[in-house]
């Protein structure tokens, strides 16, 4: 038998275990010393893959709207230039994107339901939705965006959803909550990280609402066979 790249990767998702790293992360006023801090980070983890906050590179800086932007433009190209995969928000274009790297950006999506005084600052970007990378589908919600139950129904099945956030500390349970209930709904593997600004919450929960939550860096290996397990055993329609 022949085998064929797609045949591959399918092989290669069902059977793999990915080692990732959610982590704790201080933004400063120094735009630069916080992106030189995350570089380091990068740099030496031996994960496949890391995850930071929303906006650990700057903030919400409105006091400096015009810098703010400007930095975040630099910083997409500095950090488009490192040799790993790895994902956060970053402020450009008066949006807050959420930003996956690989060897450089391959896929950018801004904010799209903003919260409070974040309509004041940033223009709307698009509805949260699903790419493909290395045969895996993951989609993303930014923060607020986790309260959207239809973009639950749209993840149902997919391999990886990753939040980063900045969630206010005096609704940190709800964010807790809403991550487990998210595992649990679309019986995929979660990965959220919340800003040490306001009160550092790191997990990776998977379709059991297991997993590994703290907050500090964590990691942590990923078994995307145990969810399809899980789905077997708990059919909720969802392949």
């Amino acid at each position: 038998m022949n085998i064929t790249p797609k045949m591959l990767i399918g092989f290669i998702k069902e059977f793999m275990a990915m080692k990732v790293e959610i982590v704790e992360f201080k933004t400063s006023k120094d735009y630069e010393f916080n992106l030189k801090k995350l570089i380091e980070k990068i740099n030496s983890s031996s994960s496949d893959f890391l995850l930071f906050p929303e906006v650990a590179l700057s903030g919400f800086d409105y006091d400096n709207w015009n810098e703010v932007n400007k930095f975040g433009e630099y910083a997409i190209d500095k950090l488009s230039k490192l040799n790993k995969s790895f994902a956060l928000t970053i402020i450009a274009d008066n949006k807050n994107y959420f930003c996956f790297f690989d060897k450089g950006l391959v896929y950018k999506r801004a904010k799209f339901n903003l919260f409070g005084g974040e309509k004041n600052y940033f223009k709307t970007g698009n509805e949260p939705d699903i790419f493909e990378w290395n045969g895996l589908k993951i989609g993303n919600l930014i923060c607020f965006e986790l309260r959207f139950i239809k973009y639950w129904e749209k993840f149902k099945g997919v391999d990886l959803i990753l939040v980063p956030s900045r969630w206010g500390k005096e609704r940190i349970e709800h964010f807790k909550i809403l991550s487990k209930a998210l595992a649990l709904s679309t019986q995929s593997n979660v990965l959220v990280c919340n800003s040490a600004n306001e009160e550092a919450f790191l997990a990776a929960i998977d379709a059991w609402a297991d997993g590994v939550e703290g907050n500090k860096s964590l990691i942590c290996e990923i078994d995307f066979e145990k969810n399809k397990k899980i789905r077997k055993k708990l059919n909720i329609g969802i392949v």
